[in-house]
């Protein structure tokens, strides 16, 4: 068998193991906390925002965390947005072409497209302009931005990091804005420490294939004990210890 289907049977293994176990399930998992809310809603005239952290609102410190703006119209007129900006957490950095858009077009109707961002990374935003997105109770016309960030590798257990968005609405006066929305940093649960792991186990080194150390050795002549330092390794990563 080839060192890359080794790796791939060990990584089955050792997650086959722990989810059996029970040690991998819930692992990394966050407790909700009112104070600081995954999601917010404002409405402004007829025109309502809502900002959402995608998924269970926490990311691990070097993970990738998806950040979601709806905007609606609660009734005429229509309306037209003219930008959105996300900010994000500090710290954050937007991942290369993760950034979409659906809107109503009108060949084609409502509809995904991916859009290239204005980044500003000592602002920590994103903006997405445009000639104007259709808003409108009829048809139910809306607009959706999304874009994913990768967390910072320091980033504090338990922490509590604050994201927002602006909207700029056609005839409005002013720059609607959304605030209190928060993404929680958690622990790397085991799936995750597979990954980032990997290269400490000799995974994805120069040859290719299971490395050219003492991991990468392993696979080929004890392929039982690299399994047990494998699952050793998450315990003691998922356990903090």
């Amino acid at each position: 068998m080839s060192r890359t289907a080794w790796k791939s049977t060990v990584a089955g293994l050792a997650v086959g193991a722990l989810t059996v176990t029970g040690a991998l399930s819930g692992a990394g998992a966050a407790a909700a906390d009112a104070a600081h809310p995954t999601s917010n809603t404002v409405v402004g005239g007829n025109v309502k925002i809502s900002k959402e952290v995608v998924g269970d609102g926490t990311v691990a410190a070097g993970g990738k965390v998806t950040l979601r703006t709806s905007i609606s119209s609660t009734g005429h007129p229509e309306r037209y947005i003219n930008r959105i900006t996300d900010r994000a957490p500090a710290g954050f950095k937007y991942v290369q072409d993760s950034a979409r858009v659906n809107a109503w077009h009108l060949i084609g109707g409502q509809s995904w497209e991916k859009v290239t961002p204005s980044v500003d990374v000592n602002a920590n935003t994103v903006s997405v302009p445009d000639a104007g997105w259709l808003i409108s109770p009829t048809g139910s016309k809306t607009v959706t931005f999304e874009a994913t960030y990768l967390a910072p590798n320091d980033a504090q257990k338990g922490a509590f990091l604050e994201t927002s968005v602006d909207v700029d609405v056609s005839t409005f006066a002013s720059t609607q804005k959304l605030t209190g929305v928060f993404v929680e940093i958690r622990d790397q649960n085991p799936g995750e420490a597979i990954t980032s792991g990997s290269a400490d186990l000799g995974f994805g080194s120069s040859d290719g294939e299971g490395g050219t150390g003492s991991a990468g050795s392993s696979i080929i002549e004890n392929p039982s004990d690299f399994i047990g330092d494998i699952i050793s390794r998450i315990l003691q990563n998922g356990t903090g210890s």
